[in-house]
């Protein structure tokens, strides 16, 4: 933001050599600027996969086994079983909030049965197994899908479905000539299916609210940008994008509608709703489309003129020039003043004024009307002709002006620099400045008011979280 801020200082103090032409009164007149469009932020983010990876593997237990293992259940009172199912290691895929888990594993299982009588054992049990030592554990492959929820209230929701259990290898017991493949896969599918309901329960326990509650607070209110003024982001929307899973990352899109401001006026006077925005889930999005509302009172920009001038030192023509001060003001028709003072070899004042004018289509600034007065003999006599009668005046002579295209352009390296940087640890920033102008402008007695657009693209980029 700052270039933008900067920009009401930069074109007056480059009309030190604009022609001394001047203007006719106008009649001070209210200037309403137009109500702009709404702003769309979407910013992309990427999370290395790796470390999220490591949770689920401890999300997902090692081992599903029967109840009491390793003793026996009894489904019936002449036979009884146990068994195991071990599993190796997951692989994760997601696609659009869906999100799928595949792994295979060995199980093992032994049975036995006997003759009942009046619901009591009458004979030793008589036993066979599958995957004991020395025979090797069986196969067997599954897998579950799990569909990914964002609500409306910031809660997260998912709904997990067991979706494969595929034995690769059989276990048919020779004592009792029967094969009992189906009953531990059923036995297994049970295990997985009380845990994909535990684990649906404890997500659906998860809330941003603390962190959302933070968000509103400063999205509601304005905060100080260093020296520059005070940012108000005012949302009206708030939107996530689907989560997908791509080579060794996790990307989804965050956006934002809002209606942006900048001013020099630290009072926030919109009203803080009691929440945020419902959430909406989109498709996933990219590109920021800003327009900001700057509204900037003269004394804020006399102490940015100040901070940059005050005690700056020139040497014109053997003679040691100092900026004391520097003020700027509205006075009226839609005119400003700009009042340097001087100190050092040569003392005294100038004073600029001027209609500033904003050209859409070319992105100039310009002061056509600029007239300059001054105080103090020796200044007016060794400063006034070197600075207004010097070959720089008579090249934009009635033409003074700032072309912002141009400015922009040549600081775009610096923009995109502070687009590009860490955050905090392992999270950082990359973006690029596409495009910046200023769209509108109101010149008043107490304020000049801008009206920008900015066009870019930002993304945020994690590592260990």
């Amino acid at each position: 933001m700052k270039f933008l801020i900067l920009i009401p200082a930069l074109f007056i103090f480059l009309a030190c050599s604009s022609s001394k032409k001047s203007s006719a009164a106008k009649e001070e007149e209210e200037i309403r600027l137009p109500d702009l469009p709404v702003s769309e932020l979407d910013i992309p983010v990427r999370i290395a996969a790796a470390p999220l990876l490591e949770k689920a593997e401890q999300l997902v237990p090692l081992e599903f086994t029967s109840d009491a293992w390793p003793e026996y259940m009894h489904p019936s009172c002449d036979f009884r079983y146990r068994y195991r199912f071990i599993r190796g290691g997951l692989q994760i895929t997601c696609v659009n909030n869906i999100i799928g888990i595949q792994f295979g594993g060995n199980y093992q299982v032994s049975g036995s049965k006997c003759l009942c009588t009046a619901g009591i054992p009458v004979t030793p049990w008589i036993s066979g197994n599958c995957g004991f030592s020395p025979q090797p554990l069986r196969k067997v492959n599954m897998s579950i899908s799990t569909g990914l929820h964002f609500l409306p209230n910031y809660h997260l929701q998912t709904n997990t479905t067991i979706i494969k259990i595929q034995p690769i290898d059989k276990c048919e017991v020779s004592v009792f000539s029967s094969d009992i493949t189906q009953l531990v896969m059923d036995s297994i599918r049970s295990s997985l299916a009380t845990f994909s309901t535990a684990m649906d329960q404890t997500i659906s326990g998860l809330t941003f609210t603390k962190f959302i509650s933070e968000v509103k607070d400063s999205s509601y209110h304005k905060i100080r940008i260093g020296p520059y003024g005070y940012f108000l982001l005012n949302p009206s929307g708030v939107r996530i994008g689907q989560l997908n899973f791509i080579k060794d990352s996790f990307s989804i899109s965050l956006g934002i509608s809002c209606r942006p401001q900048f001013s020099s006026d630290p009072v926030t006077l919109t009203p803080v709703p009691a929440s945020l925005p419902a959430l909406l889930q989109t498709e996933n999005r990219n590109g920021i489309r800003l327009f900001m509302n700057m509204n900037y009172d003269y004394d804020f920009l006399t102490k940015i003129l100040q901070d940059s001038l005050r005690n700056k030192i020139f040497e014109i023509k053997g003679r040691t020039i100092v900026v004391k001060d520097a003020a700027l003001k509205g006075i009226g028709n839609h005119q400003i003043e700009l009042k340097i003072d001087f100190a050092g070899s040569n003392h005294g004042s100038i004073y600029l004024r001027g209609t500033p004018t904003l050209d859409t289509a070319k992105q100039t600034l310009s002061l056509p009307d600029v007239q300059y007065s001054m105080e103090g003999v020796d200044l007016a006599l060794k400063v006034g002709r070197t600075l207004f009668k010097s070959k720089l005046r008579k090249t934009i002579q009635g033409k003074s002006y700032l072309d912002i295209t141009a400015w922009i352009a040549s600081n775009k390296a610096i923009i995109d620099q502070t687009l590009n940087r860490q955050l905090i640890k392992d999270v950082y920033t990359s973006g690029t400045l596409k495009e910046a102008k200023i769209i509108g402008m109101a010149v008043t007695k107490q304020n000049i008011q801008l009206q920008v657009f900015i066009a870019g693209e930002l993304k945020i980029l994690g590592g260990n979280l």
